[in-house]
């Protein structure tokens, strides 16, 4: 789409230049003729007047509308060439003075209107955000922004680098890690799990897995009873007995602690958690246990090496991306860039600080740039070629430049008809 419509342009602009070539062309044939014509009438009347003598108003009607046709061809021809080929002096004045005439305009360019005063009194009645945002709302447009954005993406991500973005993933990562503070974190984290009883499942799966030890770890259990007890009482199955007891006690606390939300454990192990909570946000040793995890942590080959596959994956999924892939993000665009305009639009207090941002950005951008775009504007014109600059030139304004020729042929021919009247009734009179 965007290729269609640099295409389109690059035609528009071929048009223009076509039409005012053709335009030029044509006005310039009618300046000739007209001045051809009065030559014609000029020699039939030079023969006729001497048995009519009313001819010789026609005459000095074309005898002068000759020499201000000529004079001014002269003027206009004089501009972009020697008239004829002749190295006349004062002529060919845009081709002599192309890199005066660069100097001129960009010197005009830069003081009319790059000055900052000048670009904030401009920019002062704009609403820039307004305009943006009306622009990005018309039908297709944030489609055809998001589309050109997202054809573009695999360009640019060719162009990146790998080393400098591994470089500095790695670096803000690890920075981030190192100066996360995971103790008030996880604080905050035990706080909001235990706020409301959201922790009660984690307490239940905390007594079901006790319950589970205690199955599992029996023979184990009962082995440290029976080494615990005296030769005397194995003797009488002592230890079995006690051992029994102990387990039955443990599993019947268990089964009732997970029944009864209010009991004993359940508020043991609460307290326990609160105690944690309280030791992350107070207890030193803690908290730069943490800190050390963290660090050591942030300097795994594991984690740079899984920073380094973020880069390598992203870069390698917006570089090919496939059909699927490149319509979710033209599609991700196309809200993104529509929520921002209709946000501009209903936030006066958003749409005023974002203007004031872009005039701030264009002031400064003019106080730093506006010489250099200047000198820009000069540099540009003197590299020109003086033949290509005086072509274009005379496309562009030639045919208005005609009018001078037409304009001075006719008020030629008016001027010298005039000066023949006044000179026949002075002469008449004199006579």
């Amino acid at each position: 789409m965007q290729n269609i419509n640099n295409k389109n342009q690059s035609k528009t602009s071929a048009n223009v230049v076509l039409d005012s070539s053709l335009a030029y062309k044509r006005m310039k044939t009618i300046a000739t003729g007209l001045f051809m014509i009065m030559t014609i009438i000029y020699v039939i009347s030079k023969f006729v007047e001497i048995k009519f003598h009313w001819v010789s108003y026609i005459r000095a009607f074309s005898e002068a509308a000759m020499v201000g046709a000529l004079a001014d061809w002269f003027a206009v021809t004089a501009l972009f060439r020697h008239p004829m080929g002749i190295p006349i002096p004062h002529t060919a004045i845009i081709p002599n003075s192309k890199d005066r005439i660069g100097e001129g305009l960009g010197s005009f360019i830069s003081r009319n209107f790059l000055q900052p005063e000048q670009v904030k009194k401009r920019l002062e009645p704009i609403d820039l955000a307004q305009y943006f945002a009306n622009w990005v709302l018309e039908p297709n447009r944030a489609r055809q922004i998001a589309n050109g954005i997202a054809s573009t993406i695999p360009r640019i991500m060719a162009l990146l680098k790998d080393g400098p973005i591994y470089n500095w993933l790695e670096s803000t990562i690890t920075d981030k890690l190192r100066n996360l503070d995971i103790a008030s974190l996880l604080a905050d984290a035990i706080g909001i799990l235990t706020s409301n009883n959201r922790h009660r499942p984690i307490v239940d799966l905390i007594i079901f897995h006790a319950d589970l030890a205690i199955n599992n770890y029996e023979p184990e259990f009962r082995e440290k009873v029976s080494n615990n007890t005296n030769w005397l009482p194995k003797l009488f199955s002592v230890d079995d007995s006690a051992a029994d007891s102990l387990l039955a006690s443990i599993r019947e606390t268990l089964r009732e602690a997970a029944h009864d939300p209010n009991h004993k454990l359940r508020n043991s192990i609460d307290e326990a958690i609160k105690h944690f909570q309280q030791n992350l946000r107070s207890d030193p040793n803690l908290r730069g246990n943490l800190k050390n995890w963290i660090i050591d942590f942030s300097e795994h080959p594991v984690v740079t090496n899984y920073i380094k596959g973020i880069w390598a994956d992203l870069k390698r999924d917006m570089s090919l991306p496939d059909a699927v892939r490149h319509e979710n993000i033209v599609n991700a665009l196309e809200n993104s860039l529509s929520d921002i305009a209709n946000s501009l639009l209903k936030d006066n207090e958003l749409r005023l600080s974002i203007n004031n941002r872009f005039k701030q950005w264009a002031v400064e951008l003019s106080a730093a740039q506006g010489e250099n775009v200047g000198k820009m504007v000069a540099d540009t014109i003197k590299s020109w070629d003086a033949t290509t600059t005086v072509n274009q030139i005379e496309n562009a304004v030639g045919r208005d430049l005609q009018y001078i020729r037409i304009n001075g042929t006719v008020i030629g021919g008016i001027v010298g008809l005039f000066i023949h009247v006044i000179s026949q009734i002075i002469f008449k009179h004199l006579g």
